[in-house]
């Protein structure tokens, strides 16, 4: 039986004297999905830890009964072996409930779809699972829709609360993060080169005022389209840039990034998601322009122009402006 994580801890070794290394070491573990929104397909790669190169992936997600159109960045739900797709194409959310062991054409579970549920070109899903509660950004409506019953819901459903307006300062949106631990939703907005912070995220509702608002050209924000934690440290994935920034309780106003990474040693063109594998701190970054999964290695303490670790790329991988990625490490596929 298998136990699926978003990131679990895999054993891995760099060749080094002194260092043994086991067959699953040596072929690689784990599975690494990728959405591609110019193919209308989520591409599935085994032995993830080790991936590198022109690789074929072992199973596409694609087909009319798919429903995949433009899907965006995914989210995984490890406990219900669910891969949740914001599908930009028809204004929808697809459910893929055990995705890993999915065929080819295999319809989702459920899909969130119609009118009522104020859906408009979804690219971005998070979901709250204390409280069972799905959010959806919107990049068509530049809008943050928040559904109750996520493991459940299906069909034309309402919201439950939205966030939207000129109060909210949202001129584009491309990602969201929820920091459950401080109930702040996080807005990357391209469009002003911003992020926008939002409190008490789990009540918020109607056209409310970023607490905090993190723009300016100290802070190199061109155009972000992703984010990730890794602790106190925030990863925004930029115009040809990763920028680094410490201590993101208290980021606000027209701050410097305590790093950037960036140049063409580094191989960045537009950075999408990001997963950290955190057993052996490493990186991985979907990047749309490269049509490529780079992965680079100690990205805590990281800057300047390093090369990545690996690369996995060309025209084997299917990748077409690839913008989703979910790592699940605890399996030795």
């Amino acid at each position: 039986m298998r136990n699926w994580v978003i990131a679990g801890m895999v054993c891995a070794c760099l060749l080094v004297t002194g260092c043994s290394t086991s067959d699953e070491e040596v072929e690689g573990t784990g599975v690494m999905l990728v959405s591609n929104r110019g193919a209308a397909t989520i591409a599935h790669f085994r032995r993830a830890t080790t991936a590198d190169g022109a690789i074929l992936p072992q199973v596409y997600l694609r087909g009319a009964n798919t429903r995949l159109a433009q899907p965006g960045q995914l989210t995984y739900d490890p406990t219900l072996h669910r891969l949740i797709v914001p599908n930009g194409g028809d204004n929808s959310i697809l459910f893929f409930d055990d995705v890993l062991n999915s065929a080819e054409g295999v319809p989702p579970k459920r899909f969130l779809t119609g009118i009522g549920t104020q859906l408009n070109r979804p690219v971005s899903v998070v979901l709250d699972s204390a409280h069972d509660e799905l959010y959806v950004a919107n990049g068509g409506s530049n809008s943050v829709v928040m559904f109750s019953n996520a493991s459940t819901i299906d069909g034309a459903t309402a919201p439950l609360r939205t966030l939207s307006g000129s109060a909210t300062k949202i001129a584009g949106i491309s990602a969201i993060w929820l920091d459950t631990g401080t109930d702040r939703l996080w807005v990357a907005d391209p469009v002003s080169g911003a992020l926008l912070v939002f409190n008490n995220a789990s009540t918020i509702n109607g056209n409310v005022p970023p607490n905090r608002y993190i723009i300016g050209s100290n802070t190199r924000l061109i155009s972000p389209q992703s984010m990730l934690f890794i602790n106190k440290q925030l990863f925004v994935g930029c115009t040809s840039s990763i920028l680094r920034f410490d201590n993101s309780d208290t980021l606000d106003g027209n701050v410097v990034p305590t790093t950037t990474i960036e140049g063409s040693t580094t191989l960045l063109s537009r950075p999408q998601q990001m997963v950290l594998r955190p057993d052996k701190d490493e990186l991985y970054v979907v990047d749309a322009g490269a049509a490529a999964v780079l992965v680079f290695e100690k990205p805590e303490t990281f800057s300047g122009a390093p090369p990545p670790l690996r690369r996995i790329q060309g025209a084997q991988t299917g990748f077409a402006d690839p913008v989703g990625l979910v790592l699940d490490l605890n399996t030795t596929e």
